[in-house]
């Protein structure tokens, strides 16, 4: 039975926080968690990917961190942006000794694997986008209506609960144990330091960070693609986002990628990977399995 290790390291003046674990010597794969630090209404972190990573851990090395300001890593002192977040994945990986690596982000999380699919493409083995609305064309900002007056006061187990609930299909997947996690979160000093950058003009900083990594997919796509395979995942009852949006969002990386797929995983809300666990595995590790048998054959 596979198991996950939490560990703390750190890398350059970062405490780092992340579940490492999985089958010795096997390909690895980073797992990239969403929720915006400080104004995301729940606390993210590892913790919210759930049991859903110990299926993979059967075949692969997981590696699954605390993104900077949440969890246990440190927000840092510099604007939190995507580049910031993926030049943390990046030191994360050379720290670890990983050169090669399929990335599964959720949410913001994919924004970040789509940074590092057009910034280091020779690491990145392949990419799954997981349930991500920043990464599709942008339309209505439907997490603000969704979200507008959470319980008080906000990060409480009852605001987190209420919140996990708005983004899911069904509730029944908020065990104690993710709020417990979640609660834990919110009162260590990574998420102080989130909430207080997030009242100054750094939350401008990062709206800015999306829209230019977004631009820098399209010109991609309108030029030489991306240069990965691209797997995208999408919810069928996802609140915050539409099914059309993950399709356009494929059909446009699909137009210069041929090795692109996309799924949408049914009854699931944002969180399609606590919701439909095994779904989710299968697709995702079916999609990483065969672009190895791909480059294996290739070789």
């Amino acid at each position: 039975m596979a198991s996950l290790n939490l560990q703390t390291k750190t890398l350059g003046s970062r405490r780092t926080r992340l579940l490492r674990g999985g089958k010795a010597g096997a390909p690895a794969a980073l797992f990239l968690h969403g929720g915006i630090p400080g104004a995301t209404l729940f606390c993210s972190g590892a913790h919210i990917w759930g049991e859903s990573l110990l299926s993979f851990a059967e075949e692969l090395d997981v590696i699954a961190p605390d993104c900077p300001g949440s969890g246990g890593t440190d927000l840092g002192e510099e604007p939190l942006t995507v580049e910031a977040i993926g030049s943390f994945a990046v030191a994360l990986l050379a720290d670890s000794g990983v050169t090669s690596v399929e990335v599964v982000g959720h949410d913001i999380g994919g924004l970040v694997g789509i940074w590092l699919a057009l910034n280091h493409p020779k690491t990145v083995r392949s990419l799954s986008i997981v349930a991500s609305p920043m990464s599709a064309p942008v339309g209505d900002a439907l997490d603000d209506i969704l979200l507008v007056a959470p319980p008080r006061s906000l990060w409480s187990r009852e605001s987190q609960a209420w919140a996990l609930e708005r983004l899911s299909y069904s509730h029944m997947h908020i065990d104690r144990t993710l709020l417990d996690a979640c609660v834990a979160a919110s009162d260590g000093e990574p998420h102080r330091h989130a909430v207080a950058m997030a009242k100054t003009s750094s939350a401008k900083t990062l709206g800015g960070s999306m829209s230019r990594t977004r631009s820098l997919l399209w010109e991609a796509c309108r030029n030489a693609g991306v240069q990965v395979p691209v797997q995208i995942v999408w919810a069928s009852h996802d609140p915050v986002t539409t099914r059309e949006a993950g399709f356009v969002l494929y059909d446009t990386i699909a137009a210069k990628q041929r090795a692109s797929q996309f799924h949408v995983i049914n009854r699931a809300g944002s969180l399609v990977f606590r919701e439909q666990p095994s779904a989710f595995h299968h697709v995702v590790a079916s999609f990483g399995r065969g672009v190895r048998d791909e480059k294996a054959r290739a070789a």
